[in-house]
């Protein structure tokens, strides 16, 4: 059975969650990230650029034949095609095909999501795709993966709620994607992350996991964000973006879990020319905490939620960031994938979003390399 789903519906499940999660065994979670201290160490390197699995397909052909690829849309094809090769979908009324393509695809089209004043057929949302990834023993999921997609907003798009560039995990993994907003996930259950571009001044994570901090007035977890301080990545308008994130699993019992994402095959980093886009165990090498935000390399006395205090605490600022520790077992790990754009406000003009080239695997992709071109 094919689910037809709102983001909305399923970001705001609180009630029943809650209770649930209230009668789980205190083990289930982490330490909060704000309290963990490890050594720190340089950024490792990572590939950037042209440096990943695209630069040997040109236009992206014959890329879903790479052996470490997991799963490709092309977004070529009829919507009801290509809705058929995922789990879940939302917002069939306002996907159409557009013969906007990103230069140098070895395609012909791309997947247009409209959103008008007033909705369309009754549908108010942005639009969304959620699938499972099968590994290859036949069940779902992998303990790293990268997940490259472009994308393109028209000029008059409104400023976004959330929107799911997401690499996420669920025990279970399900056919359709889990809410939870403002609850802390334990170690055993899920994980979530995404890159946002919010009301488009800038790209930052909003991630879910054990670790996550709280915030005022009730310690309610909302997504973390790690780049605090760092100066805007400006989100373009009626132009292709390439966007890339990875997420590496922690080892059961440690903090070394790892995310990064790449906006156009390029890190993000700060004034000085560091790192912000690539965290892991001891990297980057300092920052501060202020309740569920992380500021790299600013050595400042940060503040922390403290749930059984009910208010915020002092913490020590300047220290490494701790990693992820996603999962406390095994069998959680990266099992799915979410493309959703979350629009709680009602729409006052038309708001377009055009998705292209999705691609996901073991291996860091890059931009797409022209036709024409190649290593």
């Amino acid at each position: 059975m094919r689910y037809f789903v709102s983001v909305a519906a399923v970001l705001l499940v609180f009630s029943n969650v809650a209770s649930a999660q209230s009668s789980r065994e205190p083990s289930s979670a982490g330490t909060l990230a704000s309290l963990v201290t490890v050594r720190p160490v340089p950024t490792p390197e990572i590939a950037e650029g042209h440096a990943g699995i695209a630069a040997r397909y040109p236009g992206d052909v014959g890329i879903e034949n790479d052996p470490d690829v997991v799963f490709v849309e092309s977004f070529e094809g009829t919507v009801d095609e290509i809705c058929r090769r995922w789990e879940s979908v939302g917002g069939k009324p306002i996907l159409s095909k557009s013969d906007e393509a990103v230069p140098g695809s070895g395609g012909k089209q791309s997947l247009l999501l409209t959103r008008v004043a007033g909705g369309t057929e009754g549908y108010m949302d942005g639009g969304n795709f959620y699938r499972r990834v099968r590994n290859e023993r036949g069940g779902f999921g992998y303990d790293q993966l990268f997940f490259r997609f472009y994308m393109k907003f028209n000029r008059e798009h409104a400023p976004i709620h959330h929107y799911g560039s997401g690499l996420v995990g669920f025990h279970p993994p399900t056919s359709w994607p889990q809410g939870r907003a403002g609850l802390r996930p334990l170690g055993d259950e899920r994980w979530t992350t995404q890159v946002e571009p919010g009301d488009l001044s800038s790209w930052y994570f909003y991630t879910y996991w054990q670790g996550m901090g709280g915030s005022p007035p009730r310690g309610q977890t909302w997504g973390n964000t790690f780049e605090i301080g760092v100066p805007p990545r400006c989100v373009a308008k009626d132009q292709w973006i390439c966007l890339e994130v990875m997420v590496k699993m922690n080892d059961v019992g440690d903090t070394n879990g790892e995310q990064a994402y790449w906006l156009d095959g390029k890190l993000s980093r700060n004034a000085a020319g560091q790192v912000t886009s690539y965290l892991g165990k001891g990297f980057p090498s300092a920052g501060t905490w202020t309740y569920d935000k992380f500021k790299p390399y600013v050595s400042e006395r940060g503040i922390a939620w403290s749930d059984q205090q009910s208010r915020g605490v002092p913490v020590e600022g300047g220290r490494p960031f701790p990693g992820f520790a996603w999962r406390n077992t095994p069998e959680l790990n990266i099992n799915a994938i979410w493309l959703y754009r979350y629009m709680s406000q009602p729409e006052q003009g038309t708001s377009k979003v055009w998705w292209d080239h999705l691609v996901v695997a073991k291996k860091y992709i890059g931009p797409l390399t022209p036709l024409g071109t190649g290593e």
